[in-house]
């Protein structure tokens, strides 16, 4: 399957970015662009994530550390590229955003009235266009090819989208619904909320998504919890993002007392050179989505980074992406 998406995939293009006129963002903002655009500055992870896809050498930076390892996995224009300021959720950083001189500050993942809020603040304190789109996965094909006709990489743009087209309508292996906790941290136990940009990979399979109540009656994305917590929860499936947990479940025999460790259903999804399932919730959560759907884990990964990360992987790179990960049938 994955080899036919290859030959389905559009020769890639690129050109120089030039685009004027009016855009009408995904929380409906109407916002003019310059006539050129050759620096966007990514709001948050997620963007970066976008822009390294379609267009790196248009990209100021990374606006998080981004590892050695990770960098060793993408191609060199994005791999070289230097840590900027996160913009995202922070106001104190204005000036310093304004001294990168973007062109284009652009804003990746959920609609919400706080980030509409947070693009009109930023727009309105910098002078500089700012642009919020729909970071679901459904949306996807969309906003690569919209942002690709702003960024002038169409040809590229298209590439991607016709990819992520097919992985999204790749049939899951199987017909299980399984009950999963999602949970981040070394210990494994800051648990994700369903409903939430973190787990919409597992909604989208359609497993049901398990937490405990949040101590504070608040509905946030993630909540503490405990083995125990866990326990009484029994999901049929446990994830986790922390490599720390490759070597706790083995050994840990607290962890033992959760069925799905015992029955062999708990694992840590890969992470190189981004999650598989989120971290950040951008592009990147594709992989995870045909993974968790019953595909080939190394084809996936070898496919996705050539295409997304515009990196072919070597033989040893392959191992260290998919870090003794196995095909997955709940």
């Amino acid at each position: 399957m994955l080899y036919r998406l290859l030959i389905l995939l559009p020769l890639l293009g690129s050109a120089g970015a030039a685009f004027a006129g009016d855009v009408t963002d995904s929380t409906g903002r109407v916002v003019t662009l310059p006539d050129q655009i050759a620096r966007v500055l990514p709001a948050g992870p997620p963007a970066a994530i976008l822009m390294e896809a379609i267009a790196p050498d248009l990209m100021i930076g990374w606006p998080a550390p981004v590892s050695a390892r990770a960098r060793g996995l993408m191609a060199p224009s994005a791999s070289k590229l230097p840590q900027v300021p996160r913009l995202t959720g922070r106001e104190d950083v204005m000036d310093k955003i304004k001294a990168l001189k973007p062109d284009l500050i652009l804003d990746y993942g959920g609609v919400t009235r706080r980030y509409f809020e947070l693009a009109q603040a930023i727009q309105a304190k910098t002078g500089i266009p700012t642009l919020l789109f729909n970071g679901s996965l459904d949306e996807i094909p969309r906003v690569v090819r919209t942002l690709g006709a702003i960024l002038h990489r169409e040809g590229r743009a298209e590439t991607l989208a016709v990819f992520a087209e097919a992985l999204l309508t790749l049939p899951a292996a199987g017909n299980t619904h399984p009950r999963v906790v999602y949970a981040r941290g070394a210990d494994g136990l800051t648990v994700a909320a369903p409903g939430t940009d973190v787990t919409e990979v597992f909604t989208r399979l359609g497993w049901t998504v398990l937490a405990p109540e949040d101590p504070k009656g608040e509905h946030t994305t993630f909540r503490p919890s405990s083995i125990d917590a866990i326990k009484t929860l029994d999901p049929d499936v446990l994830i986790f993002s922390n490599p720390a947990m490759r070597e706790t479940l083995p050994h840990d025999q607290a962890w033992r007392v959760v069925r799905a460790v015992r029955e062999g259903h708990a694992m840590v999804a890969p992470a190189s050179p981004f999650g598989w399932v989120e971290e950040p919730p951008s592009l990147n959560r594709l992989i995870g989505l045909a993974w968790l759907g019953g595909h080939e884990p190394a084809s996936l990964a070898a496919t996705f980074n050539a295409v997304i990360y515009g990196h072919a992987l070597a033989p040893a790179e392959l191992d260290t992406a998919l870090a003794g990960v196995r095909s997955f049938q709940p």
